[in-house]
């Protein structure tokens, strides 16, 4: 493992434990999504739609090589989008996809921070640690993407960087 990976490996491995533990595969879809969603979002204002679209497509690309079952994420201006995958058998029923999730957000937090000198990782890694399945400020656990939302996040807020 590289050392900036590294970096990256433990921010994800804490959420994870913090957030991930003991959930349903459709939880973690969720959550997943959301986590993506929220790393997008952060990322958009300061890279843009086109070289955030190439590298949420590399990321992928080489994800889908090592884990077969990501090829259904698709890449649209707005994010990455789970339809196909959520409703996949191999999805649902598969035990390793907290490892699947972990290398997917390891390998994008990496990508994100050589291309800008790691600029961009600390509020990376903070927007990581605040996706949750419950929201603050609300009962119960979350639901599929409500209207409005990227990824499960609010897309009403401004995204700063």
């Amino acid at each position: 493992m590289r050392t900036d990976e590294g970096k990256h490996a433990a921010s994800v491995k804490a959420w994870l434990e913090g957030s991930g533990e003991s959930l349903s595969p459709a939880q973690l879809v969720t959550l997943f999504e959301r986590a993506l969603g929220a790393l997008w979002k952060r990322t958009l204002v300061t890279l843009g739609e086109v070289t955030l679209n190439a590298i949420a497509d590399r990321v992928l690309y080489t994800a889908s090589e090592k884990y077969s079952v990501l090829s259904t994420l698709k890449i649209e201006g707005t994010g990455v989008r789970f339809d196909e995958f959520r409703t996949q058998e191999a999805v649902r029923s598969d035990r390793n996809l907290a490892e699947v999730v972990r290398f997917v957000l390891v390998e994008f937090l990496t990508v994100l921070g050589n291309l800008t000198s790691d600029v961009l990782t600390p509020a990376l890694h903070a927007e990581l640690s605040k996706v949750a399945l419950e929201e603050p400020g609300r009962t119960g656990k979350a639901t599929q993407d409500e209207p409005g939302t990227i990824g499960g996040v609010d897309d009403s807020e401004e995204a700063t960087s």
